[in-house]
């Protein structure tokens, strides 16, 4: 069966932490193209024809998703017994590599994953008649975007300022940090993560990248649960396509990256060698880096392996 639209199913942006992933896709999408469509579960949408569609939703968002026999499922964290009147077929279970991989051998010892492509980010599983797609989240940005910083480098640099911006929620490290900046007399500001679509505390994507640039330095520090789950947070790429050296307290983090990101698992070890690394800038290694995310980690990239998997794996082309 041939798809002909795209409908993101969920969180409308601000809403939730997974909206911004929907946020993501949606741009992508459009930018590539493909009709495309944002709703949730409060929409109107009686005038929508969901035939031949591909779906990317979210467990606890898809209760209202319109379900049909031409159509296929990327479900975040899929419950089957949502989707009765669907054939295993049209099901795919979506999940993150590698924590979710982690996370399921150690379940079960002999479930196997076969990367999708040569890149070996994205896998799959099958478990009774259903794909699990595993996959890592990427940059907000478009591959012309991280090319326009990496021409702009110079000024990104001069934007830094002696302020530590941080967008998102205040958990363990991120509290760590701000109380290095109180003694070190840094200021540190945070926004963000309201999950509210009518807070005045909300971050666009430009705004978002340039508080980031002009951050004294711009961490992807991660809490011990996700440190130990080999859990690959999105900011860490969204950072680097900002046009800022990537700083990490998570192993696998750095080795995804071959070891070329500012890398400490003690949080206070980590900022120093960030700190020394913006006093003695080296622009070549953040070009590098910036350049292997528009390569392989933005959401155009992600995209173009889901639809070889689709080709591929299902009774469904796009």
């Amino acid at each position: 069966m041939k798809l002909n639209k795209v409908v993101i199913w969920g969180h409308k942006l601000h809403s939730h932490t997974h909206s911004y992933i929907h946020n993501a896709f949606f741009i992508a999408f459009k930018h590539l193209q493909y009709d495309t469509y944002w709703f949730d579960d409060n929409d109107n949408v009686k005038h929508i024809d969901f035939d031949n569609t591909l779906f990317i939703s979210e467990h606890q968002v898809d209760k209202k998703i319109p379900q049909n026999k031409s159509s296929l499922y990327f479900i975040h964290f899929l419950e089957r017994e949502h989707y009765k009147e669907l054939d295993n077929e049209q099901l795919i279970d979506i999940k993150c590599a590698f924590r979710d991989m982690k996370r399921e051998k150690e379940l079960n010892k002999e479930l196997l994953f076969e990367p999708v492509n040569d890149n070996k980010f994205e896998f799959i599983s099958k478990h009774n008649g259903i794909y699990t797609y595993y996959m890592l989240w990427g940059t907000d940005l478009l591959p012309h975007e991280i090319d326009n910083n990496i021409e702009q480098l110079e000024n990104i640099r001069k934007k830094r300022t002696n302020t530590n911006y941080f967008i998102g929620s205040i958990t363990k490290p991120w509290a760590i940090l701000h109380h290095l900046c109180r003694q070190m007399r840094i200021p540190f500001a945070q926004y963000g993560a309201s999950f509210n679509i009518n807070s005045s505390n909300n971050m666009s994507i430009t705004e978002n990248m340039n508080l980031t640039q002009q951050s004294l330095i711009a961490p992807a520090f991660q809490d011990e649960f996700q440190v130990k789950d080999n859990y690959i947070p999105c900011r860490i790429f969204k950072n680097i396509s900002y046009g800022r050296m990537g700083i990490t307290n998570n192993k696998i983090v750095n080795d995804l990256f071959n070891g070329r990101l500012i890398y400490d698992e003690n949080i206070a070890n980590a900022a120093q060698k960030a700190l020394d690394f913006e006093n003695n800038y080296d622009e070549i290694k953040v070009k590098e880096l910036m350049e292997y995310v528009r390569n392989n980690h933005t959401y155009t990239s992600r995209i173009s392996t889901i639809i070889s998997f689709i080709n591929k794996n299902t009774n469904h082309q796009f």
